[in-house]
């Protein structure tokens, strides 16, 4: 008997954790726009989008759980976020830096063009360049930094 009130609070507990997440992404969504069009089919650019936009009124966990994700996206996000440093600021813009160096050189030449097309987002790809040179890891002969980055990035 008391295994199975154990069992009923745990699951209750489980369904109610799970409603109050269904219930936070609603309003995320309801929050930022979401299009409900259940036959849309939503591009890369679309979900990169979306969760940069959800970032600006997301918790930290959340916010972290997004910045994770846009990381494991890895090099074909990259384009998409290097153009969202035109139109996002503050800790969204903070964010997609913090991607750009997490994800690597990789990021690097896309940084560099965007700089030259726009000298209001070069301090920031300057800056975003310099750490990621700084950040590379070097472990003498064994792993290149570019075959580090590829184990990495994906």
């Amino acid at each position: 008997m008391e295994f199975r009130s154990k069992l009923t609070a745990t699951t209750l507990k489980n369904f109610t954790d799970e409603k109050n997440f269904v219930g936070k992404i609603t309003d995320i969504m309801a929050n930022i726009g979401f299009i409900a069009d259940k036959d849309k089919s939503y591009t890369l650019k679309d979900h990169v989008e979306y969760l940069l936009k959800a970032c600006e009124s997301a918790e930290p966990a959340t916010r972290s759980k997004i910045e994770n994700h846009l990381v494991k996206l890895g090099r074909k996000a990259v384009p998409m976020l290097v153009s969202s440093l035109y139109n996002t600021s503050g800790s969204t813009r903070g964010l997609v830096a913090m991607v750009l160096i997490r994800i690597g050189g990789y990021s690097i030449k896309h940084l560099e063009n965007a700089a030259k097309n726009n000298s209001d987002v070069k301090w920031i790809s300057d800056y975003i360049i310099r750490e990621i040179e700084g950040s590379k890891v070097y472990l003498g002969d064994f792993i290149s930094t570019s075959s580090l980055e590829a184990v990495l990035v994906g």
